[in-house]
């Protein structure tokens, strides 16, 4: 590959990143706009805040979606509890 040839993968594939940080973004948005349904049915059931069931069941899901792929476990999990994180904090504004 030359420079140019190098210049131009390295130019279409920061593109393609910012569209995929768009989507991500969009879709944080989104899942984190469901925090409101969430808490107000947890209150009207008279459940807590945090269910540390859910959370495992999501948890082992995620690890069974990308046991094949070569993405280090570790860190998409530890992304998955900032969203946990985001979508509490928010739960906790309507309870």
């Amino acid at each position: 590959m030359d420079e140019i040839e190098a210049n131009n993968l390295l130019n279409e594939s920061r593109v393609k990143l910012d569209e995929i940080d768009k989507q991500l973004i969009n879709l944080i948005i989104e899942r984190t706009s469901i925090a409101k349904d969430i808490a107000l049915s947890k209150k009207a059931l008279n459940k807590d805040l945090f269910d540390a069931k859910r959370e495992h069941i999501i948890k082992n899901k995620i690890c069974k979606q990308i046991e094949n792929e070569n993405i280090n476990q570790e860190y998409v999990l530890n992304i998955f509890e900032i969203l946990f994180t985001i979508s509490k904090e928010e739960q906790e504004k309507y309870l």
